[in-house]
């Protein structure tokens, strides 16, 4: 997903965990059963070993007698790891064994790609396969009903990074608006700032624009965005370095874990990014790619 950072999607299903299903329904048109409530409850799927698994988010849809009838796994998974193969499989039986109720694992890809290698089948041996429900940006649903964006404020949040040429359609940004305007100012504060990110520069001056007429957004103000514009032509320079250090990796065929991709996208210093762009060309593992 353009701009996804690995904490923000969980951070959405986390404050509102009817997001997952939403997406569930809306992306994978997974039919859900009839429920009570939804809770975001532990993710540790640790078993009696010294290996410990945690997943990135659980939300668990319970009856109106508290019954678990679904649980859901969420992670965000930001390129290919051979790793999870082993993992996911564990956090589904063990949490299907913990709750009682049917499973699903539901994986958040920044692109096509990613969620084609997430989505394989994982053959566990003879008559035993999982398979997880991965979503790219392109099954993200586009909201422009502000209706629809009220009822589901972490959606259309979702909706506006997956989509950034449609956002530029001033519908899309109102409809995302109109969500916000429903959360109290701390938590809006931080779902934008993730949308600024995320935009183009020229769309981030068209939301700029609107706010000025919604007097819900006064608390944000012009100092908020200039400052945020300001920083732009470096951002974009770094985005360019990072793009080139994950061409050379991939080129090379190095595995990159979701560890080290984290700590690429977030680096801001050119310098750095200039001396991993150079170290990427001769390593023969990521992991050489940090050390000093």
């Amino acid at each position: 997903m353009p701009g996804i950072a690995h904490e923000m999607p969980i951070e959405l299903i986390r404050n509102r965990p009817e997001t997952a299903l939403e997406l569930l329904r809306c992306a994978k048109r997974i039919e859900l059963p009839p429920f009570a409530a939804v809770r975001v409850e532990s993710a540790d799927s640790t078993q009696p070993s010294p290996i410990e698994f945690r997943a990135d988010s659980v939300v668990v849809v319970r009856d109106e007698t508290g019954t678990a009838v679904m649980a859901v796994i969420v992670e965000v998974q930001q390129g290919r790891d051979a790793g999870k193969r082993f993992s996911w499989p564990v956090y589904v039986t063990t949490l299907r064994s913990q709750h009682k109720c049917d499973t699903a694992l539901l994986v958040i890809c920044p692109d096509r790609s990613t969620a084609r290698w997430c989505e394989r089948t994982i053959h566990l041996g003879p008559g035993g396969a999982i398979t997880p429900l991965a979503i790219d940006p392109g099954r993200i649903p586009l909201i422009t009903d502000p209706d629809q964006a009220r009822a589901s404020p972490e959606l259309a949040v979702l909706s506006a990074v997956a989509h950034p040429a449609e956002a530029d359609d001033e519908q899309v940004l109102q409809a995302m608006l109109e969500g916000l305007a429903t959360l109290d100012q701390d938590r809006a504060r931080v779902y934008l700032s993730y949308v600024i990110s995320s935009l183009r520069d020229v769309t981030v001056k068209r939301l700029e624009e609107m706010m000025t007429t919604i007097q819900d957004f006064d608390y944000l103000g012009e100092k908020y965005f200039s400052h945020w514009l300001a920083k732009g032509e470096v951002r974009g320079e770094a985005k360019g370095e990072i793009k080139s250090i994950f061409s050379v990796l991939d080129a090379r065929g190095l595995e990159i874990s979701d560890d080290a991709r984290e700590r690429i996208r977030r680096c801001e210093d050119p310098d750095q990014l200039d001396a991993w762009v150079r170290r990427a060309a001769v390593i023969t593992t990521v992991d050489e790619l940090f050390s000093e």
